[in-house]
């Protein structure tokens, strides 16, 4: 056996010390997370608040050691609010930037073209701002949704049309696959609860006029007007209702579960009902925190569009600490059956199709220029006035 001499032992211990220090550097790289929002565009806005919660998570793991002991580093784009660029950014993100983990982009249609970059890529893509269930069934085995799916926005329909009375309904919504996943779900709901859809129209982006349809649901006297789309169209419809002294018995639309609603509608927003999947009041995992960190970096308490991106980036974060590891084949692994809690509820996907199925929503009404749960029973905070009174009665 041959003896080391003292320098080649010498030599050894340098390249062990070597080694150790590497590794350690290695560890402390910052992690980088990718994603693209709308900076620009018809979206910008909402992108805006779903930006805001990608920042609080990553002050939050932050300064509480990082992700498996790395700092974390955002790298995000501006996407236009525009699914084609969405896509080329996340190819960049994927095979420029090299990002290790991925989250998605503010709405479904920009979630649709990035998941199927990631997907080609082989790589876990956290759908933490698309509702379309129809992004979850192209086969995809990359792609889980944490946002809440389309069908728990409107699953509080049938229950208050009962309540109270109302038999019809009239969808009037953005043309998006949210909007039609959600008449799908509405076809279901209506078919099982005896109520009827008189008539589902779909209007393109940028639309500002919706004379044309007030006039057919104002005709056909649906009772209940449903829409899916972004804060400035509910403003708008609103303010074209007040214009021709027309009201439905309810009106819901998910725009007015935003701050800047009831600023902009004044009173003519009263006894709106919103389609709500997260309120600061909630009592769920994380949420007082969430609230607090919000409030102290913005100034104001968040709303769900925050809420989605915290609740996809804690979602991930806790798969790949489960995991122990980067690798996208064991983290896509952990994620088929992963659940746990967050500030929007608990999270549970279908294991066949990574569908959102654990996360349910709520019904909000404008009251007194704020938000207040009207549904479900046991989180409500206070009773619904409906049918909505009229405008000389505000």
């Amino acid at each position: 056996m041959v003896t080391p001499t003292r320098r080649s032992a010498t030599a050894g211990l340098i390249g062990l010390a070597a080694t150790g220090w590497t590794a350690r550097a290695r560890a402390a790289e910052p992690l980088r997370m990718g994603f693209a929002v709308s900076q620009s565009g018809n979206l910008a806005d909402s992108g805006e608040l779903f930006k805001r919660g990608v920042d609080l998570w990553k002050d939050s793991i932050n300064a509480r050691g990082g992700l498996l002991g790395r700092p974390v580093e955002i790298v995000v784009y501006d996407d236009r609010s525009d699914p084609a660029t969405a896509a080329r950014l996340y190819e960049r993100l994927i095979t420029g930037d090299k990002v290790e983990l991925l989250l998605s982009p503010w709405g479904s249609a920009s979630c649709a073209t990035a998941s199927a970059v990631a997907e080609k890529h082989k790589r876990v893509f956290l759908n933490a701002g698309g509702a379309s269930e129809s992004i979850h069934l192209r086969g995809f085995k990359y792609v889980f949704q944490s946002a809440p799916a389309i069908g728990a926005y409107v699953s509080g329909v049938a229950p208050m049309a009962t309540r109270h009375g109302f038999k019809t309904i009239a969808v009037v919504s953005r043309d998006y696959p949210a909007a039609r996943d959600m008449s799908k779900a509405l076809e279901k709901i209506a078919a099982e609860n005896g109520l009827k859809i008189d008539s589902v129209e779909y209007f393109p982006a940028g639309t500002t006029d919706y004379s044309s349809n007030i006039a057919r649901v104002r005709q056909a006297n649906s009772d209940i007007w449903i829409g899916i789309g972004y804060p400035n169209e509910a403003i708008e419809m609103v303010r074209q209702f007040r214009a021709v002294n027309y009201l439905p018995k309810m009106f819901i639309h998910n725009g007015p579960a935003q701050d800047d609603f009831a600023a902009a509608t004044g009173k003519d927003g009263e006894y709106v009902i919103a389609i709500s999947l997260y309120e600061p009041v909630l009592k769920t995992e994380g949420n007082a925190e969430f609230v607090a960190a919000h409030k102290a970096k913005y100034k104001s308490e968040p709303g769900y569009y925050a809420a989605f991106s915290y609740q996809g980036a804690t979602v991930l974060e806790r798969a790949v600490t489960k995991t122990g590891s980067f690798d996208q084949d064991k983290i896509r692994e952990t994620l088929t059956t992963f659940e746990t809690d967050g500030v929007m509820g608990h999270h549970k996907v279908d294991p066949k199709t990574y569908v959102q199925i654990g996360l349910k929503g709520l019904l909000d009404q404008i009251r007194g220029g704020k938000r207040e749960i009207v549904w479900p029973d046991d989180l409500k905070t206070a009773d619904a006035v409906l049918p909505m009174p009229g405008w000389d009665k505000r």
